[in-house]
């Protein structure tokens, strides 16, 4: 459902005063449709809650133009890639237009990409062979890589070793903390979103708690995964705020500390300026 402006407002009003170091929201699909009637208001409202710079993954190569047109905007950065929830409706040819765009147009990763292991997605070896072409693509773009990883982080992982030198992130994590040092040793970012501030989400949180923060990356995802005090409604990047406020509590550690560090690891991430 749209996001009610006096509940942002309130964000806004709690947050003002902290004033952290802008954020990087590591992973939005603003290009959504569901943001086509207040995208210019979504974009205002995170500003005015510290969000500076938002990474806009690619899912499926028909969009790909939408994603381009909104990264004309200062502080919106574009991926292209080909998600594994439409795994079916992709081609080969999409592999070639990917390799393409990257090449042509300004793009700060290859993603998002992946695999999701949900029974309901049975096709599984198409989802292994659009991934490792897509990493293969990176590798030689020498580009770093988005990763969807749903009940299959053990796969992921077993995939990453294959590419020596490759570097990414694996967004919304939610594997465990012992397979978080595994990624973080090869090179890539654990990126956490709304599912931190929810008690049930155990995994996640011991993770957060113990990774280091030198690893660590913010995300909404929105329109999806909304944190625990906007459950009921659409994502959007005003809220990365309660996901950083959360990880300070389970860290221990300043708003403003966590703010700096995961700007910076998204800056060298991503070749930001």
């Amino acid at each position: 459902m749209p996001v009610q402006n006096d509940t942002v407002d309130s964000v806004q009003q709690t947050n003002n005063d902290i004033m952290p170091n802008s954020l990087i929201d590591a992973h939005c699909h603003l290009d959504f449709e569901c943001f086509d009637d207040d995208r210019t208001q979504v974009l205002e409202r995170a500003k005015k809650n510290h969000v500076s710079d938002i990474i806009i993954p690619g899912t499926q190569q028909k969009y790909w133009s939408r994603i381009q047109h909104l990264c004309t905007q200062q502080g919106l950065h574009a991926c292209y890639g080909l998600h594994p929830y439409w795994c079916k409706q992709h081609t080969p040819d999409d592999l070639t237009a990917l390799e393409q765009i990257i090449a042509n147009e300004k793009c700060v990763a290859v993603g998002e990409c992946g695999l999701d292991f949900r029974p309901q997605q049975a096709d599984k070896k198409d989802q292994l062979d659009f991934f490792l072409a897509q990493l293969n693509i990176a590798y030689n773009a020498k580009l770093p890589v988005v990763i969807h990883s749903v009940r299959a982080t053990e796969d992921i992982i077993k995939t990453l070793k294959k590419f020596s030198g490759l570097r990414g992130m694996v967004h919304s994590y939610s594997g465990s903390f012992e397979q978080a040092h595994q990624l973080i040793d090869m090179g890539f970012y654990i990126s956490i979103g709304g599912s931190v501030t929810y008690n049930t989400a155990k995994k996640v949180r011991n993770t957060v708690k113990n990774i280091p923060l030198s690893a660590l990356l913010i995300e909404t995802d929105a329109p999806d995964q909304a944190d625990s005090q906007h459950s009921n409604e659409r994502n959007e990047p005003a809220f990365l705020m309660n996901v950083l406020e959360e990880i300070s509590v389970l860290r221990d550690e300043a708003l403003d500390v966590i703010a700096q560090q995961t700007r910076k690891n998204a800056q060298q991430l991503f070749g930001l300026d």
